[in-house]
């Protein structure tokens, strides 16, 4: 009679354990949405686990993925972040050149996407620093 308890008691546990594994809404969440990217469907990838989705404070993650075909032959990786329960970041996705090879980030390539100042076209057209800008419409 102890023995079948005993049994019985490990094979809820083990029951109650395995319940809790597996990924979270929001890695399902942001799966789910990677998947349905344009640029993955048109290159016939997709993203089949995460390799990285570590939570940052205030609730950001920090996200990186293979990018693999139909075979499971690695085509590429992305990069991303994630508030929780609010939205994802358009992925930085960098395509390998062989299929199977796994490269390094090529960071040049997403160099001067923010924060550098750039705005149009208008660069030539600017004041130096420390200079006045004319006025739009002098008076006569």
């Amino acid at each position: 009679m102890n023995r079948v308890i005993c049994v019985l008691a490990v094979f809820c546990l083990a029951v109650a354990g395995l319940s809790g594994c597996g990924p979270s809404q929001e890695e399902r969440t942001v799966l789910k949405q990677f998947n349905q990217l344009p640029e993955l469907i048109e290159k016939g990838g997709y993203v089949k686990e995460f390799e990285r989705f570590e939570g940052q404070e205030e609730k950001v993650f920090i996200v990186e993925a293979q990018i693999v075909n139909e075979e499971g032959i690695a085509i590429g990786r992305l990069r991303s972040e994630r508030v929780e329960g609010f939205g994802t970041r358009k992925p930085r996705i960098q395509w390998y050149k062989t299929p199977g090879v796994v490269e390094e980030w090529d960071w040049e390539r997403f160099r001067g996407r923010r924060g550098d100042g750039r705005r149009g076209g208008d660069q030539q057209n600017r004041p130096a620093e420390g200079e006045a800008k004319p006025p739009a419409n002098p008076q006569p």
